[in-house]
């Protein structure tokens, strides 16, 4: 009797230990979007969330075929100068099961020279490569500054 209940106590905790575990955390990017610069000679600005897997990893590269190049940066002010300066990242962080924002006034990806395509189709493929060799490609939405969809889309229509 004494190891019945030994097993269905141990059976009881094994399953309140894994009912409580929640799914494991997936590297992620989501809500990925261009804006496009008014002046085509100046590079246009991506914007997205990255979420972290299950391990500590790191963006090292955000690349596309519709675009000339691509680079990270980050925007910050300048605290001597009070000055909104601009650097280039070569890696960014992303923590275990954490959140890194790119968005306006701080980490971003420039773009320069996107492609009629992209512009008509109101998105492109764009690829995120990790340190630990992952890539993700998603569908970035293409849009004016203004969040309306471009020019040429609307031409289209």
């Amino acid at each position: 009797m004494s190891f019945r209940l030994t097993a269905i106590a141990t059976a009881s905790a094994c399953l309140a230990l894994l009912t409580s575990c929640g799914p494991t955390p997936q590297l992620r990017v989501n809500d990925a979007v261009l804006q496009l610069s008014p002046v085509d000679s100046n590079p246009s600005v991506l914007y997205f969330t990255v979420r972290g897997g299950p391990k500590d990893n790191a963006l090292i590269n955000v690349n596309t075929a519709s675009a000339i190049r691509t680079e990270m940066h980050e925007s910050a002010v300048d605290p001597k100068t009070g000055m909104m300066t601009m650097e280039p990242l070569r890696r960014v962080e992303v923590p275990m099961d954490g959140k890194v924002e790119f968005k306006q006034g701080g980490k971003h990806v420039m773009v320069w020279g996107v492609n009629l395509v992209a512009r008509r189709l109101g998105e492109m493929k764009t690829e995120f490569v990790f340190a630990n060799t992952e890539r993700i490609v998603v569908t970035v939405s293409v849009q004016e500054l203004d969040g309306s969809d471009p020019d040429e889309k609307k031409a289209l229509n």
